[in-house]
């Protein structure tokens, strides 16, 4: 049985000049890593200046990732060819854990697999969104992309659920539901709250079969939208850990449907 190997970790650093530099908090854990990622010395020197979570290579591999401060952490290593000092990435849901190797030939790197990859660029998420007290309609939460409202304005959100109305329903939704009480958003009231040491609203993301904008809202404990946000392009939204609710008649398109019925008991 190999024996265990150890590392340090920071939550949320974004350069790899401040994780040598030890420029923040580091926690202990027992490495363990699943792949190593080999880049070109360009390409690692471009992803050591802003280490973002939305690079392709790390959601593509964001399931053998997994960070326990104080107990394992299943990570990626990397590294630019030829270059000894590496890069530990590890992530429990949105936030990253990093890490610092000087030698990765001092690691039990053993059946371990290679991928060797040319850096893609992350995907630019929106991070920011400004949220109105008890807006009538849509065009109430849409002023700051008309130039209306003040930049200073915008907080973090975080969307815990995403509720998908039929199109004719969000429709109506947006013209006047927003005053009005909706089942769905009583429903979920468990996920909706403002965190005012962090800034930020969790929230339920509501859209329509096909619309490509959504409504941020934070009900307050209200089933009506105490608080809403515009959102103009639901893609560019963190939505991966959000369950998703599609509010009757509103239908899970075929393909979802197909996967769910052909996956493996677990």
């Amino acid at each position: 049985m190999s024996q265990k190997q150890y590392a340090a970790f920071a939550a949320n650093i974004k350069s790899w000049d401040a994780l040598r530099q030890k420029k923040t908090n580091f926690v202990p854990g027992v490495l363990q890593v699943e792949k190593v990622i080999l880049l070109s010395k360009a390409d690692f020197d471009k992803l050591s200046e802003d280490i973002s979570p939305d690079y392709p290579f790390l959601q593509n591999n964001r399931n053998l990732l997994s960070a326990d401060p104080g107990g394992v952490f299943r990570c990626l290593m990397v590294r630019a060819e030829g270059q000894a000092e590496h890069l530990l990435i590890s992530q429990r849901r949105n936030t990253l854990y990093l890490g610092y190797g000087k030698d990765y030939r001092k690691v039990d790197l053993k059946s371990v697999p290679v991928e060797r990859l040319v850096l893609e660029d992350p995907k630019v998420y929106q991070e920011r969104a400004v949220f109105h007290h008890r807006p009538r309609c849509m065009e109430d939460t849409m002023a700051e992309h008309l130039g209306i409202s003040a930049p200073e304005r915008q907080t973090g959100f975080r969307v815990e659920q995403v509720v998908v109305l039929t199109d004719e329903q969000y429709r109506q939704f947006q013209e006047c539901g927003l005053v009005e009480d909706q089942i769905f958003l009583f429903e979920y009231n468990d996920k909706m709250w403002f965190d005012p040491g962090d800034l930020c609203w969790h929230c339920v993301l509501v859209k329509g079969e096909t619309s490509r904008d959504g409504v941020l809202v934070e009900a307050e404990g209200y089933s009506y939208a105490r608080y809403a946000a515009f959102a103009p392009d639901c893609s560019r939204l963190r939505l991966r850990d959000a369950p998703v609710h599609y509010e009757y008649p509103a239908k899970a398109p075929e393909q979802v449907k197909a996967r769910k019925r052909n996956e493996p008991e677990r």
